[in-house]
């Protein structure tokens, strides 16, 4: 698929092992998601802009790159926290929002929670979910976001399993916005629920 990027290497591979075994308690859960994050950070930032200045090292002037967009940090409560405190970590000049949203019974997607900057204008920003299992619940978040003044080609997404189905249909949706996962899943049911998946992960996440 055109603009999702795929994560491989060992380690991602071993984490995600960690979180999808359903054996694992809440706290290694946490860890293994902060860690997968962590090694994610490279590709989820890969097509940031830049600029540059000049400084002073301990032996000679030299120039270094430096952020350059303005970045917008968007975990999707609940599960999306879980990915949020170690991408902040790598980007501490970034800001940060929140969106709450939850997905009804018949797979619809509601929102619950906004906390945005007030004008959303040029901001490039990263959405954090940890699972995409239909899409529903990032097309709302993504649509909100667009029709608020956010540049679709702006928009990623950072999640760790996938669905193939829902990452089709978000990419179909909005041409302009980009995809980072470590585990694409072939297979969801009829509850809308990714297969194998790791079950729900803000419950997982948060113990209940």
């Amino acid at each position: 698929m055109e603009n999702v990027y795929l994560v491989e290497n060992p380690l991602v591979d071993h984490y995600v092992g960690v979180i999808r075994d359903e054996k694992t308690e809440k706290n290694e859960f946490s860890n293994a998601i902060e860690n997968i994050v962590y090694l994610m950070s490279s590709k989820i930032t890969g097509d940031v802009a830049l600029s540059h200045r000049s400084i002073n090292t301990p032996m000679a002037e030299t120039t270094v790159a430096y952020f350059f967009d303005k970045i917008l940090i968007v975990p999707i409560l609940r599960a999306g926290l879980a990915m949020f405190e170690p991408i902040r970590k790598v980007m501490p000049h970034s800001t940060s929002g929140y969106i709450g949203i939850k997905r009804n019974p018949d797979t619809s997607a509601q929102m619950y929670y906004e906390n945005l900057p007030a004008d959303l204008h040029g901001y490039r920003v990263i959405l954090l979910e940890v699972v995409i299992a239909t899409g529903n619940t990032l097309d709302f978040a993504i649509n909100h976001l667009i029709n608020s003044g956010v540049n679709p080609e702006k928009i990623s997404i950072a999640s760790i399993i996938s669905s193939r189905k829902g990452l089709e249909n978000l990419m179909q949706k909005y041409p302009g916005i980009s995809a980072v996962t470590c585990a694409i899943d072939e297979i969801l049911d009829e509850n809308g629920m990714i297969i194998p998946g790791l079950g729900d992960a803000g419950d997982r996440y948060n113990g209940y």
